[in-house]
């Protein structure tokens, strides 16, 4: 009988601690900075953070969680003490400081009981000609429970704060090493399981995902050397993941042709979707819903200014 493994990612939005590090740009996130960042917020966020981690699969849990926008190891063994402290156990985390001047960084957090991590390494993206600089890229490869291994990529693309087209050569160029890095990855052995979970700041249709990537928006006919968009389905429905100037898909769960193809795993495109309960939503004075943020001009209290996706995948 099949048996689920799950996997959710999320941009936790600026999930930094309350201490003021002289090595980053983190001041506005202290208690004395711009955001009022106190430890009380600090800890109403590691709350919120786990209630979207009890729901988003419930009844079960993911057993992996990709993050991104996490200040330190600090913040991620202030996630595990939270989930433990609300009966979630058995977590792991693997977490490498960044070169990114805000110390934002991804990380991920894992079930011990259900994922066995063989090997873990920060993948540095330098932009060429570019002084800013950008956060690595985290592979994981571990093996589940049914003897499979899977190779995840964690990545944060660069934003789009100084406008799309300004900022779009830097995501191509991000899009261009992780496609080396996969393809590395499948050229030892076309029969990997790869699973890329991040936020791109681009959707399923821009030129960073749909041709440097390479990642397929169809699947009719499967490739396993090919790269497939789980979430197009879902975008192609108008279904989206944050909010700038309307739902944008900007997060996103992309898999090897060959693990659409494993005689030990089944994953279909209709097992990803988007988490959007009412409690992640904000709605404005017109009644557009919009994520729930943290921060939005001031203080909101929410959750994030995205929504979390998720996949199950079914072993054999």
């Amino acid at each position: 009988m099949p048996y689920p493994f799950t996997f959710m990612f999320y941009n936790t939005e600026n999930f930094y601690d309350t201490e003021n590090d002289p090595l980053t740009m983190d001041d506005d996130y202290t208690p004395d900075g711009f955001r009022e960042w106190t430890y009380v917020r600090y800890l109403e966020k590691l709350q919120k953070m786990t209630k979207v981690v009890r729901d988003i699969v419930a009844p079960d849990i993911p057993d992996i969680i990709g993050l991104a926008e996490i200040e330190n190891k600090s913040v991620m063994t202030g996630i595990l003490d939270s989930l433990r402290n609300n009966g979630i156990t058995g977590y792991s985390f693997i977490h490498y400081d960044s070169p990114d001047e805000r110390g934002s960084d991804v990380a991920l957090i894992y079930n011990t009981q259900t994922f066995t991590v063989k090997d873990s390494k920060p993948i540095t993206v330098r932009l060429p000609g570019i002084e800013d600089r950008t956060r690595d890229i985290l592979y994981v490869a571990g093996k589940l429970k049914n003897d499979e291994t899977i190779h995840l990529f964690i990545t944060h693309f660069p934003s789009r704060s100084e406008g799309r087209e300004k900022s779009e050569r830097r995501r191509y160029f991000v899009a261009s090493e992780l496609r080396h890095e996969v393809y590395r990855v499948l050229s030892s052995n076309p029969s990997e399981n790869i699973v890329i979970m991040g936020d791109f700041n681009d959707t399923p249709d821009d030129n960073s995902i749909d041709e440097v990537l390479g990642a397929k928006k169809k699947f009719e006919k499967i490739d396993p050397l090919k790269l497939y968009n789980l979430l197009y389905p879902r975008y192609k429905k108008g279904i989206g993941s944050t909010y700038h100037d309307g739902w944008q898909l900007f997060d996103q769960i992309i898999v090897s042709g060959s693990l659409l193809l494993s005689e030990n795993i089944i994953c279909k495109p209709e097992f990803a979707d988007v988490f959007n309960p009412q409690y992640l939503l904000h709605f404005d004075s017109r009644g557009q819903a919009k994520p729930n943020r943290t921060y939005s001009g001031n203080y909101k209290g929410g959750y994030s200014d995205h929504l979390p996706v998720f996949m199950r995948i079914m072993l054999k």
